[in-house]
């Protein structure tokens, strides 16, 4: 598939269905525990733009010419989108917004991830993005079963992980 905005609606349309089944998942335990965000955690909700996006790269990555090629291209952004997500979470978790606001950012982040990972640059160091998206992949396996106890780890809304209360 050789036009671009062809690859970024696939894309972006896959990220979008792969995220909303992550969350009908959700309560589900087992396996989708690795995938699918267990806790309202700015680090738990960025799966929802890491595990969909690499799913998506790795579907449309026939249309380009192959899946390794497609994945080179895409890394720098499979690594910064969900980072950037998170840290969007975890800064707008202090001020407690309404959930229609986590998913306009996940929405918008998703369009820019999508649109940035079909542009078919090339880039310098490949295959130490490649290298850098598996550290993150097995990151989000580690914290998922062992996550710790700090920042953006950690679900907002609870006042028990906010802060010890004094006596």
């Amino acid at each position: 598939m050789k036009n671009t905005f062809n690859r970024f609606a696939i894309r972006f349309l896959e990220i979008l269905f792969l995220g909303f089944a992550l969350l009908a998942f959700r309560s589900a335990g087992g396996i989708f525990g690795i995938f699918a965000p267990r806790i309202p955690s700015a680090w738990e909700l960025s799966k929802l733009e890491f595990w969909p996006l690499l799913a998506a790269i790795l579907l449309t990555g026939p249309f380009t010419g192959s899946i390794g090629k497609a994945l080179r291209e895409a890394a720098p952004w499979l690594v910064a989108a969900p980072l950037f997500l998170m840290l969007a979470f975890w800064g707008i978790s202090r001020a407690h917004p309404a959930g229609g606001i986590y998913l306009v950012v996940w929405l918008a982040v998703s369009a820019a991830a999508a649109a940035l990972s079909v542009q078919g640059r090339t880039w310098k160091h490949g295959g130490a993005w490649l290298v850098i998206a598996a550290v993150v992949a097995a990151a989000y396996i580690l914290f998922s079963f062992l996550p710790p106890c700090f920042g953006p780890f950690l679900d907002s809304a609870d006042a028990a992980a906010m802060a010890t209360i004094p006596c």
